[in-house]
C-alpha cells in the first residue's frame, strides 16, 4: 500500500512539472487548463503580455474583471514558479482584502474542480492576509500576501526578495507614491514582474505617470466597459443618463481613460473620491450634524447627509414622500444620532419640512442658499457658491471620509458642477436648473452633504435639559455659543 501511495506521488509530481513546463509563459492557457475560466478578451491581452513583458499596467472601467485577472496572476505563478514572492497592495483595506483577496479565494476553490487544477489547488493554502505554499520548508518561502500601505508607513512593502517576484498593485491610482517607491525596490534574482491596474481617478503621480511619460517602461491597456462583455450594462447606461458622456465620471469609470478636460469642473474628481477610501480616525465624541435638501420636482430625491466630526455617515435618499414623512424620517435620524443641528434647504417645498421641525423644538437652521454669502462675499456669489467651496476646501485637507453607495454616486454628483467667475472675480457654480437643462442630474445628494458646513459646529457639552426633553436622552449636546452655533 505505501508503495502505491509513492507511486501515485511520482506520477502526479512528473504531471505537474509537465504542466509547469507548458505553461511557464503560457498564463491564458493556465487559465483555461487549470483553473477553468475563459478570459474575455481584454483580461487575454493582459495575461498575455506578462508572458513576454516584465512590466504591465491597465487602466480601466467598472467592472471590467481586473481583480478577478489580477487573482488569476498570482495563482499562476504561485504554480509555475518556485519559491516566489508576490506582494499585493492596495490603498485601502476593503480593496485589498474584499476584493482582491476574495477573487483569489473564489478561483482557488474553482481550481479543484477538474483534476490538473487539483494538483495544484491542494499545494497551497488561503488566509486572510497570505496564501502560501503547504510545505514545512516552503510556506515562509513560497507565497503571495496581501500589505496595505500609506506614505507615512510604507515600510509594510519592503523586504519582498526572492529569485522570482511578482509585484500586483490594485486601484494603482489611489497608492501613494511613497509605496510605489518601497514596491520599485523589491527584486527577484532571476525575474521581476509587476502588474498595475485601477481606475484612472487621478492626473498626477506614479500610475498617471506610467500612462503620460513613462510609456516606455510599460506595455499598458485601456479597458472600456464598452469593450467588456462582463461589464455591467445597466452601470454604463445610468452613468450616460445622470451625467452625460461628458462628464468626468463617463471617461474615468466607463471609459478608463484619464479626464483631462476638468478644468471647469468645480471639484475634480480625483479629490471626491479619495476621500471615500482615505482611512482615517473616527471621533465618537464629535458632535452630529444633519443636513436635509428636500426634493423639489417629481424625479429628484430628498436626501439627508449625516456627518459626525469629519466623517459624513451612510445617505438616507428617497423620493415621492410628502412633507409630513419627510419630517417623520427626520424626526426618525435625529431620535438616532442627536443632532446638534439640523440644517434644512428652505427653498421650496423643504421650507414646511423645516417650519414642522421648528414646531416641533428640533434644532433647526433653516438654508437659504440663494442668499449672499456668510463669510467670503469677496470670492462668491451666493450662499450655494460658498457651501461648495467650502467642500472643496475639506476635501483639499484630505481629512475626512465620505460615504457613498456602490456605483459612487456622491462622488459623481459632486463632481459634475461647472463653475465661472464673473466679471468681478466671484466663483458662480453651476446652478441645479442650469444643470438639468444640459442633461444632468439634480446633485440632491452633494448639496446635503455641503450644507453641513453652512454653519460651524464647534464643542457642545454633555449634559443639557433641552435636548433631553428632546430625545429623552441624558447625553445631549448645548453650544457653547447659541446664537452662533459654536
Amino acid at each position: 500500500m505505501a508503495k502505491a501511495t509513492v507511486g501515485i506521488q511520482v506520477l502526479e509530481t512528473e504531471k505537474v512539472n509537465s504542466i509547469v513546463e507548458d505553461l511557464w509563459d503560457d498564463r491564458v492557457g493556465y487559465a483555461k487548463e487549470i483553473i477553468g475560466v475563459t478570459p474575455t478578451e481584454q483580461q487575454a491581452e493582459g495575461l498575455a503580455a506578462l508572458d513576454v513583458d516584465d512590466c504591465v499596467a491597465a487602466r480601466s472601467g467598472h467592472g471590467v474583471g481586473k481583480s478577478c485577472m489580477e487573482s488569476w496572476l498570482i495563482l499562476h505563478y504561485m504554480s509555475c514558479r518556485p519559491y516566489p514572492k508576490i506582494p499585493c497592495t492596495a490603498p485601502t483595506k476593503h480593496q485589498l482584502y474584499d476584493v482582491l483577496w476574495s477573487e483569489l479565494a473564489k478561483w482557488h476553490d474553482q481550481m479543484r474542480k477538474n483534476s490538473a487544477g487539483e494538483l495544484f489547488a491542494s499545494m497551497f493554502q488561503w488566509t486572510k492576509e497570505r496564501f502560501f505554499h503547504k510545505g514545512e520548508r516552503e510556506k515562509e518561502r513560497w507565497f503571495a500576501a496581501a500589505r496595505t500601505a500609506n506614505k507615512d508607513k510604507p515600510e509594510g512593502l519592503q523586504g519582498f526578495h526572492a529569485d522570482y517576484v511578482l509585484k500586483i498593485i490594485d486601484e494603482s491610482s489611489g497608492v501613494d507614491d511613497a509605496v510605489h517607491e518601497v514596491l520599485d525596490g523589491a527584486h527577484g534574482m532571476y525575474e521581476t514582474k509587476e502588474f498595475q491596474a485601477g481606475n484612472p481617478t487621478r492626473n498626477d503621480g506614479a500610475f498617471f505617470d506610467i500612462f503620460h511619460k513613462s510609456k516606455k517602461l510599460y506595455r499598458t491597456f485601456t479597458w472600456s466597459c464598452l469593450d467588456s462583455p462582463i461589464a455591467p450594462r445597466k452601470f454604463i447606461e445610468k452613468i450616460e443618463t445622470r451625467y452625460g458622456r461628458d462628464s468626468q465620471v463617463w471617461f474615468i469609470r466607463v471609459l478608463g481613460q484619464h479626464f483631462l478636460g476638468e478644468g471647469d469642473s468645480f471639484i475634480p474628481y480625483h479629490l471626491a473620491y479619495e476621500a471615500t477610501y482615505r482611512d482615517v480616525p473616527f471621533d465618537k465624541q464629535a458632535p452630529v450634524v444633519m443636513a436635509v435638501d428636500v426634493a423639489r420636482f417629481g424625479d429628484d430625491e430628498t436626501a439627508i447627509a449625516i456627518r459626525q466630526g469629519d466623517h459624513f455617515l451612510p445617505l438616507h435618499v428617497f423620493s415621492k414622500k410628502s412633507t409630513m414623512e419627510t419630517v417623520g424620517y427626520v424626526r426618525v435620524l435625529a431620535k438616532h444620532f442627536h443632532p446638534a443641528q439640523i440644517f434644512v434647504d428652505v427653498i421650496g417645498l423643504g421650507a414646511g419640512v423645516y417650519d414642522r421641525l421648528e414646531e416641533l423644538g428640533y434644532p433647526v437652521t433653516g438654508v437659504n442658499v440663494a442668499e449672499a454669502p456668510a463669510q467670503d462675499r469677496d470670492q462668491y456669489v451666493r450662499l450655494r457658491d460658498e457651501l461648495w467651496g467650502s467642500m472643496r476646501t475639506w476635501l483639499e485637507t484630505r481629512r475626512g471620509k465620505l460615504s457613498d453607495n456602490a456605483d459612487l454616486d456622491l462622488v459623481a454628483e459632486l463632481t459634475t458642477p461647472k463653475f465661472k467667475l464673473t466679471s468681478d472675480g466671484k466663483i458662480k457654480v453651476e446652478s441645479k436648473e442650469d444643470m438639468k437643462r444640459r442633461g444632468k442630474v439634480s446633485p440632491n445628494r452633494a448639496d446635503a452633504c455641503l450644507m453641513t458646513f453652512a454653519q460651524p459646529i464647534w464643542d457642545y457639552a454633555t449634559k443639557d435639559d433641552f435636548f433631553t426633553d428632546l430625545y429623552g436622552e441624558k447625553d445631549g449636546y448645548r453650544p457653547v455659543d447659541p446664537d452662533s452655533g459654536y
